[in-house]
Formats: C-alpha cells, sequence, structure tokens
C-alpha cells in the first residue's frame, strides 16, 4: 500500500498492534439497545467538536477555530432521537499528532469505556476544502486502527458545507480532489454535510439526515454495533464492576434498614401508649422504604457510576498495557 511507507513507524507499528491483539468480531445485536452511540473521529481541525454540538444541539463540546487541538480527552454527550437517546464521544486527533503512545493508549481506552459494549456508528469528520497529505494520511490512519469490519458503521461526514457557498455538493465533487472522490466511493455514498454555523431549520435538518443515515447504516447492519475484543473485554470489566457495586449497594441497604429497625424499636419498647407505638411504626416503615427506594435506585444507575469513575478506565489500561508489553522491541 502507497501510503504506509509515509505512515511514522512508531505510530505504524502501534495501529498494527492494536489490529492484532484486539482483533474484529462479528457485531452484536441488542433488541433492547435504547441507545445510538456515535465516535466522532478525524483530523486535529475537522470540526470533530462542532460536529458534535450540532447533532446535540447545544454547546457540550469544547470548539474554536484553532491551529491545535482544543480537545484533549475523550468526552461525551446526549441527547434524544424518535426516543432513543443519542450518545456522542468526542475524539482528539489520536493519529495527527506526535502524541506519547501513553496518551494515545488512554484516549482510545477512554472512548471504548465511554461507548461500551461499542459504537453504532462512526462518523468520520473532513472538512471541505483542500484535503492535504497529512489530513489524507490521518484519515488512512483511522482506517486501518479501526480495521475492514468498522468500514461497515462508519458514514463520511464532510465540515464546512457553508463554504460553498450556495454551490450543490454534487456540483463540488465534480471538482473535489481524487482522494475525496475515492473515499465517497469506498464508503458508497454514505455520507452527510454539515453547516456547524447553522441554526433553527437548517440545523434541525442535517441532523434529521445524519440520524436517518445512521439508522440505516444500523439497519443493514442487523442492528449490529461495531465491537473488537478490546470491546468485549472493556464490557466484560465493566459488568463485573456494576456487580460489585450492586452487591455493594445491596449491603449498604441493609446496613441502614438495620440502623433504622434498631433505633425506632428501641424507642417503640419504651412507650406505652398504643396509638404512640404505631405513629412510630408507621414512621419506621417510611423511612425504610425511603431508603429502600433511594438504594434500588442506585442499582439501576451503577453503570453510570461506574463509568463515572476512574477505576475502571485504569483496568482497561493495564491490560492494554500488559498485551502491548508483548509487542515492544
Amino acid at each position: 500500500i502507497q501510503w504506509v511507507g509515509a505512515l511514522q513507524g512508531r505510530q505504524l507499528k502501534f495501529i498494527l498492534t492494536l489490529g492484532l491483539l484486539f482483533p474484529d468480531v462479528p457485531g452484536l445485536a441488542n433488541p433492547g439497545d435504547s441507545q445510538l452511540r456515535l465516535v466522532l473521529v478525524g483530523k486535529t481541525g475537522a470540526g470533530k467538536s462542532a460536529t458534535g454540538n450540532s447533532i446535540l444541539r447545544e454547546k457540550v463540546f469544547l470548539s474554536s477555530f484553532s491551529a491545535v487541538s482544543i480537545t484533549k480527552h475523550c468526552e461525551k454527550g446526549s441527547s434524544t432521537w424518535k426516543g432513543r437517546e443519542v450518545v456522542i464521544v468526542d475524539t482528539p486527533g489520536l493519529f495527527d499528532t506526535e502524541a506519547p503512545d501513553a496518551e494515545t493508549h488512554k484516549e482510545i481506552t477512554r472512548c471504548m469505556v465511554l461507548t461500551s459494549p461499542g459504537p453504532h456508528a462512526l462518523l468520520l469528520v473532513i472538512p471541505l476544502g483542500r484535503y492535504t497529505p497529512e489530513g489524507q494520511k490521518a484519515t488512512e490512519k483511522i482506517l486501518t486502527m479501526f480495521g475492514e469490519r468498522a468500514r461497515e458503521h462508519m458514514i463520511l461526514l464532510f465540515t464546512r458545507k457553508d463554504d460553498l457557498e450556495g454551490m450543490d455538493f454534487c456540483e463540488y465533487l465534480k471538482q473535489a480532489p481524487t482522494a475525496i472522490q475515492e473515499l465517497i466511493r469506498k464508503f458508497r455514498d454514505r455520507y452527510c454535510v454539515f453547516n456547524n454555523k447553522a441554526t433553527g431549520a437548517e440545523q434541525e435538518n442535517q441532523r434529521e439526515q445524519l440520524l436517518v443515515l445512521v439508522q440505516d447504516v444500523v439497519d443493514k447492519c442487523n442492528g449490529r454495533y461495531y465491537t473488537n475484543s478490546l470491546y468485549q473485554k472493556t464490557e466484560e470489566e465493566i459488568q463485573k464492576q456494576i456487580q460489585v457495586l450492586q452487591e455493594n449497594y445491596r449491603a449498604e441497604l441493609e446496613r441502614e434498614k438495620a440502623q433504622i429497625k434498631q433505633k425506632f424499636e428501641e424507642e417503640i419498647r419504651k412507650l406505652k401508649d398504643e396509638l404512640e407505638q404505631q405513629k412510630w411504626n408507621v414512621e419506621m416503615e417510611r423511612q425504610l422504604a425511603e431508603r429502600e427506594a433511594h438504594w434500588v435506585s442506585r442499582q439501576l444507575t451503577a453503570r453510570d457510576d461506574v463509568l463515572s469513575q476512574n477505576k475502571i478506565l485504569e483496568i482497561i489500561l493495564k491490560v492494554f498495557r500488559v498485551f502491548s508489553s508483548l509487542f515492544k522491541d
């Protein structure tokens, strides 16, 4: 492949190692999945954060015109569409800078934790205009990192539609760089064009077009989301931590119930008036029901609690480091 020689040796080895250690596995379908999980990938400055904000219809991700990456870490935002939660994960330019491998590992892992058990679509964000060799290399690295199977879940998302100044996109394609035309063919015309300065009806229309396209991708994949062996390991560890947390919540519930019962039963035994005893019994039952409702609610949100902690990220990073160490020079 012609572009391989242009890649940095260390980064190329790392990308290829990802493919060896964590190969694609068949995607999974979950009819009960209430989410649509989308990951924004692309070169620094492509407009990933602004695109995420356009999809969410609010400024969740820090975004501004800059020659350097504003987004330093993977971040998550969500909104709803046709009754489903749309989860957007914004990523820094993972392979377009000479970032230390350790930081690259950490952000890839963070992305996987935030989108586990796997994204339904990967949005490859490319700005319209001059498609530089550096931009092509960044795109090629991303495609290599995710592998062939991920192509089924990938959508091209072109930003800076406003730069066309009213020109029809199909007309633009006739004079677009060959590399852009090849990408569109490779993705079988699976693309959207965004103006991230748009508001109102224009913003809503482009959002709707994208999410309909995402749903079409999901349908063509028979409801499957993208996954690989590392995603599966990530989800396995998340489930373990959820179980531990839920057991802790159950234990805390039993401890609080025992405390409440002990406190009230001691007081009730001191009372002689039967009516007063009944009042204390009613209050005890109220407090028991309140604490039970609280801890049952915490069990239902245990996954969110796990994902909000750094512990799960550290666990997956350890797995990553163990495997990666096998491939060091």
